[in-house]
């Protein structure tokens, strides 16, 4: 048996993601279809982030899913034009006490909330 992507420990998901191998099939006259991508991990960070720890927050979860190959998009909520997804990360994620909003770096399995890097590091 596989295991579920939808588990409590979010770097299971995202190390299941990167250890599932992706099996072509063959559709008529024996041309093998397209691999399926997985669908990427959405690391939501902030460029202009004046907070020392939150940087160095988004740089280690960075280098440690680039170091295991993992696909990922990152998406800077502090960048112009992204105002629907920076309100997709808040609404979805979770805010520490005292926090207005959902501070990154935030990460989604696609639409599925993830972890904030508290959980990240527990997880790793």
């Amino acid at each position: 048996t596989q295991p579920s992507l939808h588990t409590a420990n979010p770097c299971q998901s995202v190390c299941y993601l990167h250890t599932v191998s992706i099996t072509q099939v063959t559709m008529g006259e024996g041309e093998p279809a397209p691999a399926a991508t997985p669908p990427a991990i959405k690391i939501f960070i902030s460029g202009n982030s004046g907070s020392k720890e939150i940087s160095n927050s988004q740089h280690t979860i960075t280098m440690i899913l680039k170091s295991l190959g993992i696909v990922m998009e990152e998406v800077d909520i502090s960048a112009p034009g992204v105002e629907e997804q920076r309100d997709f990360m808040r609404a979805g994620a979770k805010k520490k006490e005292g926090q207005r909003f959902a501070l990154p770096p935030q990460l989604f399995n696609g639409e599925k909330y993830c972890g904030d890097y508290d959980d990240f590091d527990v997880a790793n």
